[in-house]
């Protein structure tokens, strides 16, 4: 059995990571300085009782729950294989959009439909950014989030300005795209700091 130290500090650890919060984050919420919370999380030493009792409000779970130690949860998606796990669902999710696109195009094809029939495989470029998007805030961070939009935001540029075929001035959504990019990379990194 583990010493009370480090009990305490596994359960920190993982009751704030489940909270998606920073250490910065969790002692600003306890004015405490993020320092004191390292040596919390690495088991330097333990916080007072009543710091533990404003932890265990802060992460909604009971005092017992953080001194006490917890057989490690299996997750389907999370642990050290998670991360990969989930790319794996996310490319898997991306490889359908682009079966169905490639079945449109087949059909189109065989049918004989006149017009540009490879633009079934553009299109399904921003559905697939649309799929990261979604997937990278249920379970990514703000890098994951910033990524999954960005690639949202250029997919959909490029597939505007690939469907304006003929229309001189169809660059001009790439210039609209760059200040999207831009606010993008603003929000997830700076005004995202101030939630929670």
């Amino acid at each position: 059995m583990r010493d009370l130290k480090s009990i305490v500090a596994l359960n920190l650890v993982n009751c704030r990571k489940s909270s998606d919060m920073t250490q910065l984050q969790v002692a600003e919420k306890l004015n405490y300085s993020d320092k004191a919370v390292s040596k919390w999380e690495r088991g330097e030493s333990l916080p007072d009782i009543s710091v533990l009792v404003a932890l265990a409000k802060l992460y909604d779970v009971t005092l017992d729950y953080l001194v006490t130690e917890h057989p490690p949860k299996r997750s389907r998606f999370g642990g050290a294989g998670g991360r990969l796990r989930k790319i794996i669902f996310l490319i898997a999710a991306c490889l359908i959009v682009f079966f169905l696109a490639t079945v449109c195009f087949c059909l189109l094809y065989l049918f004989a439909v006149p017009g540009r029939i490879w633009m079934a495989f553009i299109y399904a470029l921003p559905v697939c950014g649309v799929i990261a998007v979604v997937f990278s805030c249920v379970w990514g961070n703000k890098w994951d989030r910033t990524i999954s939009v960005s690639f949202l935001i250029w997919t959909l540029a490029l597939t505007i300005f690939l469907a304006l075929n003929g229309v001189p001035e169809g660059w001009v959504v790439f210039v609209v795209a760059f200040p999207l990019q831009i606010l993008t990379v603003l929000w997830f990194f700076f005004l995202e700091k101030r939630e929670g």
